[in-house]
Order: C-alpha cells, then structure tokens, then sequence
C-alpha cells in the first residue's frame, strides 16, 4: 500500500512535506502553541516516527501522557488519534519520517515476528544519540535541496528507523519491568521540564527537587528507574541535540554556542559532543553545513502526517 497523500489547508505552514518517494517521506512539523491545530491534529495519515525539537507532552487515544522532547522518538500508526499539550512556548516542532505499511511491518517483524495490523505497538520510545545525529544530516541535505537518490533515501530512513525500533523494544523491557505508578511518571515528567527549560543554568540537585516537589533522594531514584539514566545525563542529551540547531547555521562560533548552553569552555564542550555522537563538533558542523546549497524549486506540497 502506498503512502497516503491528502492536501489539508488548514495545515498550510504548519506541515511541509520535504522529500517522498514511493515508500518513505520526510517532513518538518512546525506549529505555534496557539495554532487552532495544535491540541489536536490527528489522525495521522501514514506509520510515522518523529523526532521532536520543542517539548510537549503527547496523549494516544486510550493511553497515557507522555513528554516528549529531543530525547524522544514519537511512534504514530496509521489512523492514530492523540492530543497534544504544551510544555512551553515554543509550540511543537518536529521532523518526521513516514515509512509505508509494508516496509514498516518488515521492519518490525525483524524484531516481533507477532505482530500482524499495524506495526507499532509503542506511542514512543528512546532516541539513540547516532540515530538522532543522521536524522538531523539527513533533514538538512533533504530541506536545503541537496541531492539525495531515492535509494539513499529510503535505504536512510530504514535503517533510523531500524535504529529507532531496536531502542523502543529494549526501553519496553525496562518499563514492562518497572512498578506502575503514574505518580513517579509525573515527577519523572515535572523533572524533565525543569531541566530542558533551563539549560543554560546551573541547577543544583536541591533546585530541581524544590521545583519538582519531591525529596531530593527520591527524585534520583524515580527519575533513574523509569528513564535508566541520570538527570544530569539527560540534560547533558537535551544540551547537546539543542547544538545541532546551533551548528546546521552558518558562521556560529563554537565556544559561544559551548557558553549559550552553559558550558565553561569550547574543550568542555567538544569532550561532551564527542561522548554523545562519536564525532567532534567541527565534524558535525561539516556534515550539516555540506547541505547548504541553494534550495530546490518549491515542490508539491502533500501531508503525511498529521
């Protein structure tokens, strides 16, 4: 079965299609916090993961709220309804990958021969440091109109995809295996906001726990249970992902956008970048920059997500 495409007006400026191809598209999700569509911009049309870039908090029909942000990789099947609520201003932007039904249950299957209908048995899983450095390459190339080959393409999405899945299985082992307690959820989910709102602060383990609402011993315990890691190593994730935007503009310096993230030095930094993505920031800087070229004529717009 082919991707669905459908034009919806409402949706001018707020979903613009970049690249698609029989099998796959790439898209950019940009809607203001106020847009009338912002609650509610379902269903989805096509099997769709997304990375976030803003922090919200998604709702499936039927399941529970879950924060999404840089660390995140949204899972939406076909038909999906779901509400979205705001965790700050910024609204909701996001890329996204629509991946058609066929290939997406190849995917799956690879991993959970079970599965039959539809592929995603998750609303949302983790988003693995590698993964979320080539989406980002990939975006820029696609968005600036550098020339990628179908087969590239879909060869590209597959494996972020395959990335993706590898990571959700593995992180649904942890939380099938944890107690379930929407209230450690709701700290979990307050002690992210702090945390990402706030990173270019220094925010002692005492302010985050005031702000939360929780002692400070219980905020490290429930925070390592349900995420498997550390505050400290997710802000260190949020801070970094929020570099690439930095690094895919032209002319920024690194040591000022080492010092706008809250870093003491550019070699802090660079240390930091290098332990996230395997690769410096100057070689980061290059892959996304490669893609600055002239864009390409404005192409038919289509929705493949909602």
């Amino acid at each position: 079965m082919a991707l669905a495409e459908r034009i919806d007006a409402r949706l001018h400026g707020v979903d613009r299609v970049v690249r698609r191809t029989a099998s796959v598209a790439v898209g950019a999700f940009r809607c203001p916090r106020g847009h009338p569509l912002f609650a509610d911009t379902g269903p989805i049309e096509n099997d769709v993961f997304v990375f976030p870039r803003t922090r919200v908090t998604i709702a499936h029909a039927g399941g529970r709220r879950f924060a999404a942000d840089a660390t995140v990789v949204t899972l939406y099947n076909r038909g999906q309804l779901y509400a979205r609520g705001a965790e700050d201003d910024a609204g909701d932007h996001s890329d996204y990958f629509a991946v058609e039904r066929g290939l997406a249950l190849e995917a799956v299957r690879a991993r959970d021969p079970d599965v039959a209908g539809e592929p995603f048995r998750f609303d949302h899983g983790p988003s693995p440091a590698g993964a979320y450095l080539r989406q980002r390459v990939l975006f820029e190339r696609l968005a600036r109109g550098g020339h990628v080959s179908d087969l590239e393409l879909e060869e590209t999405v597959l494996g972020l995809l395959g990335s993706v899945l590898d990571a959700a299985y593995a992180d649904r082992g942890k939380r099938l295996a944890a107690p379930d307690d929407r209230h450690e959820e709701d700290v979990v989910r307050r002690a992210r906001a702090v945390l990402g709102g706030r990173l270019a602060e220094s925010l002692p383990l005492e302010t985050v726990a005031r702000e939360v609402g929780v002692s400070r011993a219980r905020l490290c315990r429930v925070f390592r249970r349900r995420t498997g890691t550390t505050m400290h190593a997710y802000r260190e994730q949020v801070r970094l992902r929020s570099a690439l935007a930095a690094l895919a503009s032209p002319g920024q310096d690194l040591t000022q956008v080492a010092l706008d993230l809250g870093y003491s030095s550019h070699s802090h930094f660079g240390a930091s970048f290098r332990r996230a993505f395997a690769v410096p920031p100057s070689a980061a800087r290059g892959r996304l920059s490669a893609a600055a070229v002239p864009s390409a004529p404005p192409r038919t717009r289509s929705r493949a997500r909602s």
